[in-house]
C-alpha cells in the first residue's frame, strides 16, 4: 500500500493530494499515472503504444484508457483532453464524458479518449504529460506513461481479439446416457423376439 500512496502522490501535477477519504480506500497499484483534481480521482491513465520494440510514429494516434470517479456531491462532465507536448489533439467519446457520483467511468473495454496526431516519435515507457479538464473540478494536469497494449495491469486489458476463422471450437459438454426406464412392479421384461430366419411352412 506505501508503493501505491507514493505513486498517487507523485503522478498528479501542482503537488495535488488525495482527499483523506481517498487516501483511506484500499487502491489497487497500477502501472498508469494517476491523480485528484476537486473531488475526482484520476486512475490507470495510460496511453496504449505499440509492441515493446515498435516506436509511436509521428503523425499516428493512440488510446488513452483511464478511470474516473468522481467524489462530489454532484454530477461532473470531462469536457477536454490535451497533451500538446507530444499530440496535436484529442477525441473524447460523445465529445465528453458524464461522470455521475460515486461511479467508476471508463473501466470498460473501449477508451474514453483517443489522442490524436503525434507531433514526434515516441518510445514505450516515455512520459507525457496530459491534463484532463471538468465541467466542475476544473483541470490537472499529470504524467501518463506510453505502454504496449500486452502490458499487465489493473483495470484495462486490450479489446479481445475475435477468434480466428476455423479455429477450434469449445468441446461440447459430454451428455449422459438416459437410465432405461425400469420396467412397473410385478411384470417382467420381455426380450424381443429375434427376427426369424428363412420362409414359413
Amino acid at each position: 500500500m506505501l508503493a501505491a500512496a507514493l505513486v498517487l502522490t507523485t503522478c498528479s501535477c501542482g503537488g495535488a493530494r488525495l482527499a483523506p477519504e481517498i487516501d483511506a480506500e484500499r487502491l489497487a497499484p497500477n502501472d498508469g499515472g494517476n491523480g485528484y483534481q476537486d473531488g475526482i480521482v484520476i486512475r490507470n491513465a495510460i496511453i496504449v503504444g505499440g509492441d515493446p520494440a515498435e516506436l509511436l510514429e509521428a503523425g499516428s494516434s493512440a488510446p488513452l484508457r483511464v478511470v474516473l470517479i468522481n467524489k462530489r456531491d454532484a454530477p461532473d462532465r470531462l469536457v477536454s483532453v490535451s497533451a500538446p507536448d507530444a499530440f496535436q489533439g484529442a477525441q473524447l467519446t460523445g465529445g465528453g464524458v458524464d461522470l455521475p457520483v460515486r461511479q467508476a467511468v471508463g473501466a470498460g473495454p473501449e477508451p474514453l479518449v483517443t489522442l490524436t496526431g503525434a507531433t514526434r516519435q515516441l518510445r514505450i515507457g516515455a512520459f507525457v504529460p496530459v491534463e484532463f479538464r471538468f465541467q466542475q473540478a476544473g483541470a490537472t494536469r499529470i504524467q501518463v506513461p506510453i505502454l504496449p497494449p500486452s502490458s499487465g495491469r489493473a483495470g484495462f486489458s486490450p479489446s479481445p481479439h475475435p477468434s480466428a476463422p476455423g479455429g477450434p471450437s469449445p468441446a461440447a459438454p459430454a451428455v449422459s446416457p438416459s437410465p432405461a426406464s425400469p420396467a412397473p412392479a410385478g411384470t417382467e421384461a420381455s426380450p424381443s423376439p429375434a427376427p426369424q430366419e428363412g420362409g414359413t411352412d
